[in-house]
């Protein structure tokens, strides 16, 4: 069988999982439909719209009290997803029956002991395809890792914690090939869109995460991210997403590439479309001490977000760019609007502006992605015979395959080389910031954009250089991703600029199209040192407050 009719099979099989009656007769066009919630909402009923539209907070009071059953949430979330995924793309695995199956035991079991099984009792929840559930693929983007479900034994430490707590997986989504792209196209499923503009990306890896999220296809779901991978998603969809410190929630048994590389790794974590669901998500999986499930997790209790972030007036140091790139007009109006914002309330905002640009932080990043060589992922492709994805050679720094370490002894440099930017940024923040915030303290966290633009086509990605985000793996701070806007097409027009101070700072300028980018969602990163998963969220939620209270 050819890798072409392996891929095609797979993508029957996912479509064959949803029931007829949720089959679209038509899929209209980006240009017809650029929205794709819009269209989704006009074709459930108005309870499943109520049910999609809960956060966990909300539905979990309904369902201890019986006035909704774990399989009617099920149903709706699942009736949602089923109608993106024929939007967006967003679907690498759909196991309804399953779901199903679990959400009538759950009822069955409330019907006999009048009492739920956890906390996320008949909650559905989605994740990333690399985190492993029993029966199911993870084939992470590559066609040679189809039809290989995982075995009891393989199933991801975080997943049965979640389950056991009552959580109901029902769906996993797509991803590039080896997780290496801040797009999702992969020669499986093709490419994943934007659900709030269909005619641009999704963003990536965690891309269709972010599409079924934003979309309301379940109220949280699992990304990961070594170098952006849950944040530009998040922002491109308009919802909250968490990139902690390494190991701070268990990476154990997730597929992965490179995955024992030890210099920069990975990190797992939740998406959401509500701040509060993933605040008390975090703290359910932390609480349940996964140090004792993962070695490499720290022993590091939950400790209350409002705790660990100062009370009264805060101080957070703005990186408004990156001194190579201008952000285009959308970025650019959400960080002054998160900067008005805070400043009325009493905050005050100063500029970021450490010894080590984000650039060179990131270079390390990309140093490290490209060490192989990509010999990981050419193996995977050659299995099958499926072409190398030209998007993910982006990650790693070019058009073409990265030129592996020549000695061991380079790798570590690489590991030298990333600690030194560490302690530099380190010494700027906790001691050199200090002279600057008149509060006595450092500054309490930064701020600072997650993309260039709100999002751009696929095609397109290599323009890109995703500093902003992938600094932070190289710093390995915890960092919030909180909505702030979408893009106007009125309102955020192109300046006119004769002044550049770069190639790629004019070349960016030309590309920014205001008619292409309307409605898509921008965020912000709010930025936490290293190990403050819960301060990260504690200054989200201060950020958060500010531009809702506004209504912004």
């Amino acid at each position: 069988m050819t890798w072409q009719e392996t891929a095609k099979n797979k993508r029957d099989s996912v479509m064959a999982a949803i029931p007829q009656e949720w089959i679209l007769d038509t899929i209209p066009s980006a240009t017809e439909v650029p929205n794709a919630i819009l269209f989704i909402d006009s074709k459930l009923t108005e309870k499943e719209r109520a049910i999609t539209y809960s956060t966990i907070l909300e539905l979990q009071p309904q369902i201890q009290s019986g006035k909704l059953s774990a399989l009617e949430v099920t149903k709706a979330f699942a009736h949602r997803s089923a109608l993106l995924h024929q939007l967006t793309n967003c679907c690498a695995e759909i196991f309804f029956d399953k779901a199903f199956e679990t959400a009538t035991y759950q009822d069955e079991f409330f019907a006999q002991h009048g009492r739920t099984i956890g906390p996320l009792h008949g909650i559905p929840l989605s994740a990333k395809d690399q985190i492993n559930l029993e029966g199911i693929d993870s084939a992470m983007g590559f066609v040679s890792l189809i039809n290989n479900p995982i075995e009891k034994q393989d199933v991801s430490k975080l997943a049965i914690i979640l389950q056991q707590m009552g959580a109901i997986f029902f769906i996993k989504t797509t991803t590039p090939p080896a997780m290496m792209a801040y797009t999702t196209t992969s020669n499986i499923y093709g490419e994943t869109v934007n659900v709030y503009n269909r005619k641009v990306s999704c963003g990536g890896s965690s891309g269709g995460e972010g599409a079924l999220i934003g979309g309301r296809g379940a109220p949280l779901g699992w990304g990961t991210d070594i170098g952006g991978s849950i944040r530009v998603p998040s922002s491109f969809a308009g919802i909250y997403g968490l990139r902690g410190s390494t190991n701070r929630l268990p990476y154990c048994k997730l597929t992965n590439s490179f995955a024992d590389q030890p210099v920069l790794s990975s990190v797992v974590g939740p998406m959401a479309s509500d701040l509060q669901d993933l605040k008390y998500v975090m703290e359910l999986v932390i609480q349940a001490e996964p140090w004792k499930f993962d070695p490499k997790c720290p022993p590091i209790p939950w400790r209350d977000p409002e705790q660990q972030v100062p009370a009264g007036k805060l101080v957070f140091a703005l990186q408004s760019w990156n001194k190579l790139v201008m952000p285009s007009p959308p970025v650019k109006r959400a960080l002054a609007i998160v900067k008005e914002k805070l400043i009325d309330a009493g905050h005050d905002v100063i500029e970021w502006d450490p010894p080590i640009s984000s650039m060179t932080a990131t270079q390390v990043a990309v140093d490290v992605y490209g060490a192989d060589g990509y010999k990981e992922v050419v193996d995977y492709t050659q299995a099958s015979g499926e072409p190398i994805v030209p998007e993910i050679l982006s990650l790693a720094g070019g058009a073409t395959l990265p030129k592996g370490v020549g000695h061991i002894h380079e790798h570590w440099d690489h590991a030298k080389r990333r600690y030194e930017v560490q302690q530099a940024v380190d010494d700027y923040w906790f001691n050199e910031t200090t002279k600057l915030t008149g509060t006595g303290r450092p500054v309490d966290g930064i701020i600072c954009p997650v993309w260039d633009t709100p999002s751009f086509k696929t095609r397109d990605i290599g323009k890109f250089y995703g500093d902003y985000v992938a600094q932070f793996n190289t710093l390995d701070y915890s960092v919030v991703v909180v909505p702030v806007l979408c893009a106007d097409k009125l309102e955020d027009t192109k300046p006119s600029r004769s002044e550049f101070v770069s190639d790629k700072d004019e070349e960016l300028w030309e590309y920014y199209d205001a008619e292409l980018v309307d409605g898509c969602p921008v965020g912000v990163q709010v930025v936490a040192p290293r190990w403050q998963e819960e301060t990260a969220i504690g200054l989200a939620e201060v950020v958060d407050g500010c531009l809702r209270k506004s209504g912004s």
